[in-house]
């Protein structure tokens, strides 16, 4: 029985010893140079009792084994991951700085162009004389008739350079205006026009390398009638351009129609019948990249048939031109 718990005590502290060398790393071989001390029979129960104590040890150096390449290999695939990721944003960089950049130049070329549109052709010259005739610059004028035929009886050719005076044909008969800035009368000079797309027949623009306009529009034709002062017609989109026109016998307007014409031999030839038309009109201006007008220029063919003046009748016709130039803004 002694024996017997002396082997179990023996048994005991091995498997004892044994876990505490395991707990601190250390192999068992120095737990079995301690056994001398029991009987020969107790050693070798000891030796039969450490086989289980270097299988723990084993197991546990295994798993430390096993361990250090789990560790390894992580290090290893750290720098292989951090590769791809500093790379992507160098590259995508420079793409996004050139686009802004063509678009900027593209817009600075196709800032400025003609207008086409004819009815963009007409505001940008309906909007000019308006300035015009808003801040009322200081200008030179000219209106000259240019004669053409003169076809009258006896009575008419007798009154010749009447009859030319009233209706302004022939350089003798021009008529030369320099208007002053803000003249009280300047609508007699100059007026804005009103003309609309109805009125024309066409308009084209061009654009000049200082930045102005030529602008050309065609007008429409137009007619006037009067008989002994009644029965009056009256259709004249010319005098709706930018040239002076109005109503009486006044030497500043710049068509004569048929009803300035009576007003002027009304009294003379009461029953005097006119017939007046004129065609080919055509505006020319000439506007600066700020939109005022710089120089302008009206022309007109003229057509009169009188009849009914002191018993004789006549034909005339002409070509008028009206120039604007040397605006002083």
């Amino acid at each position: 029985m002694k024996m017997k718990m002396t082997r179990l005590l023996a048994l005991a502290l091995a498997a004892l010893m044994a876990a505490s060398f395991a707990a601190c790393g250390k192999t068992p071989d120095a737990e079995t140079t301690a056994a001398p001390e029991t009987s020969a029979v107790e050693a070798v129960d000891t030796t039969a009792a450490a086989v289980p104590a270097d299988d723990t040890t084993a197991a546990e150096t295994e798993a430390v084994v096993t361990e250090a390449p789990a560790t390894e290999a992580a290090v290893t695939e750290a720098p292989a991951t951090e590769a791809p990721t500093t790379a992507a944003p160098t590259t995508a960089a420079p793409t996004t700085t050139e686009k802004p950049t063509e678009t900027t130049t593209k817009e600075t070329t196709t800032e400025k162009k003609a207008p086409t549109d004819k009815a963009e052709i007409l505001k940008l010259y309906n909007d000019a004389t308006a300035k015009v005739a808003s801040k009322k610059p200081a200008f030179s004028k000219k209106r000259q008739t240019k004669e053409g035929v003169y076809d009258a009886g006896v009575a008419l050719k007798a009154v010749k350079g009447v009859v030319y005076k009233f209706m302004g044909i022939g350089e003798e008969n021009a008529y030369v205006k320099d208007v002053a800035k803000n003249d009280g009368e300047y609508n007699h000079y100059f007026q804005k026009s009103t003309l609309t797309a109805s009125d024309i027949k066409d308009a084209s623009c061009t654009l000049n390398s200082d930045g102005s306009y030529d602008v050309t529009i065609k007008v429409k034709d137009g007619n006037s009638y009067t008989e002994g002062g009644n029965g009056d017609k009256y259709y004249a989109p010319l005098d709706k351009s930018g040239i002076s026109a109005g109503q009486g016998d006044k030497g500043y307007w710049d068509h004569k129609t048929a009803q300035n014409v009576y007003a002027a031999i009304g009294e003379v030839a009461p029953n005097a019948v006119i017939d007046e038309k004129y065609s080919g009109a055509t505006v020319k201006a000439t506007i600066d990249k700020d939109g005022n007008i710089t120089k302008m220029e009206v022309t007109f063919d003229l057509d009169f048939n009188i009849s009914k003046v002191y018993g004789a009748s006549g034909h005339a016709t002409g070509t008028t031109t009206v120039s604007f130039k040397s605006f002083k803004w």
